[in-house]
């Protein structure tokens, strides 16, 4: 009989988990070639019949009846169907609904990205404080796309105006979002420019209603050209206290997330070499990094000894089978990175070719499709992998760039954008330099159009200071 005061209940709970091998697959492509060197590493130390070289060929491993086996085809069946999870997500996504009412496979996706590492350590900052935030589930899936688009200085780099334009897109989830977002740490990170990443740390700090606020959501343009004077007359206050208020505003931190990113120091190994033989251009996967993996013949040789007992061959298959799917997890990141490779030197043949004006806008879902994986598995695939080519050390990521329509038809990446853009700068007369708005109409007559805000992203992306700093007497 229950005590008085004390109440007895029955709950039960429905919970998805991955597979703890398919989990340890996922993490395994994502991560960056050196944290792998280093789980690798702990790999060996800790599974005894895993080793990184063997002298004689591997005997084929023979299990015996009862003990379960991941076979290769199983595990890439498998692997695609964690994969595809994220398709089910994604043809859902704009329904605007709670999770609580969708699918199983959508719990399990949405528990792979909960669980997966980033690379960038201010997005481990970002998607840590959205995990403690009051966003729905819902609303969360989404938050991490948000995040995801914010910069190495903080800036949100996606085109919020295009989102919205999609068909059935709760507009007020987005506001939602980006109002949680902009309260995170470091203040002003989130922000589409710099007046409004200005204005959240002013925000932030109470000064919502001062005169340095004013002075930023008003005057910025003006501030920055030290048009004292003109403010000065526009606001009813003297010179000499416009420039104190922008003293104030200079203490302002124009790239929050920095403090994040410039600490970090990155060594990089290529996974991918490209090299240009005659006329083709020759993919190799650098195997150097990875050390040679293989199942121990002295406990395969105990399993099969009859002297062996039950309780040990017990222990010896179960640490087999983890050595094989370790084994098969690397595999699988390699033939993955590999395939992705292939298709994008095919695509980008032309930038190879003859350099940045000619790398064409590609988006992940093109080489998801020619694969016939989703795109979530090109996205976690290219994730702080390198291509070692004839044009340098790039990043895989590099080369998936989206693209501005041209006057007559075509499709440009804005790389290639960027690169002319240098290119006006350079040949500039520093006594006259371009402002942003004749950088437009020089664009123009190249076929490019663009908005004159974007100029402005694209320059501040090259480092290229405003005009009137880059102005020579």
């Amino acid at each position: 009989m229950a005590q008085p005061g004390l109440a007895l209940s029955q709950e039960m709970k429905m919970q998805q988990t991955l597979a703890p091998h398919l989990f340890q697959s996922l993490e395994i492509l994502q991560m960056p070639l050196l944290d792998l060197q280093q789980m690798i590493k702990q790999e060996l130390s800790e599974n005894p019949t895993l080793e990184a070289t063997q002298e004689v060929a591997d005997e084929q491993i023979e299990i015996e009846q009862g003990t379960k086996d991941v076979e290769r085809d199983e595990f890439d069946n498998e692997f695609e169907k964690l994969a595809a999870l994220g398709e089910e997500w994604g043809d859902n996504f704009y329904e605007n609904r709670q999770v609580a009412g969708g699918s199983d496979a959508e719990e399990k996706y949405q528990y792979m990205m909960d669980s997966l590492s980033e690379v960038s350590s201010l997005h481990d900052q970002l998607l840590e404080q959205l995990s403690l935030s009051g966003l729905s589930d819902y609303e969360k899936k989404i938050a991490e796309i948000v995040v995801g688009n914010i910069d190495d200085d903080g800036y949100l780099q996606l085109d919020v105006e295009d989102l919205l334009a999609l068909p059935n897109f709760p507009a007020e989830t987005l506001d939602k979002i980006l109002d949680t977002i902009h309260d995170f740490d470091p203040p002003g990170v989130g922000a589409r420019d710099l007046r409004e990443c200005l204005l959240l740390q002013l925000r932030r700090a109470g000064k919502e209603s001062t005169q340095e606020y004013q002075l930023v959501a008003d005057h910025l343009d003006l501030l920055g050209r030290h048009k004292y004077e003109e403010i000065a007359r526009a606001m009813g206050l003297t010179p000499e206290r416009i420039k104190e208020l922008a003293a104030e505003v200079a203490k302002l931190d124009p790239k929050p997330g920095r403090n994040f990113s410039e600490t970090r120091i990155e060594y990089v190994t290529p996974e991918i070499i490209v090299e240009k033989k005659g006329d083709e251009y020759v993919i190799t996967q650098n195997k150097k990094p990875y050390p040679r993996l293989f199942i121990s013949q002295k406990y395969l040789q105990m399993l099969k000894d009859p002297k062996t007992s039950k309780e040990v061959k017990s222990y010896i298959r179960e640490k087999i089978t983890k050595s094989k799917q370790f084994i098969q997890s690397i595999d699988q990141r390699m033939s993955t990175i590999y395939r992705i490779a292939v298709e994008v030197v095919r695509i980008q043949r032309d930038f190879f070719d003859h350099g940045v004006s000619e790398l064409k806008p590609l988006n992940m879902r093109t080489i998801a499709e020619l694969l016939e994986v989703h795109e979530t598995t090109i996205s976690r695939a290219t994730a702080g992998k390198y291509m070692q080519t004839p044009r340098g050390l790039l990043s895989m990521k590099y080369f998936f760039t989206p693209g501005v329509k041209t006057t007559d038809g075509r499709l440009v990446s804005n790389e290639s954008v960027k690169a002319a853009l240098g290119e006006i700068v350079r040949a500039e007369d520093k006594k006259k330099p371009y402002s942003d708005a004749k950088l437009v109409k020089l664009l123009e007559e190249q076929g490019i159009s663009i908005a004159r805000r974007t100029v402005a992203k694209y320059r501040d992306q090259l480092r290229i200071l405003p005009s009137h700093l880059r102005k020579v007497h």
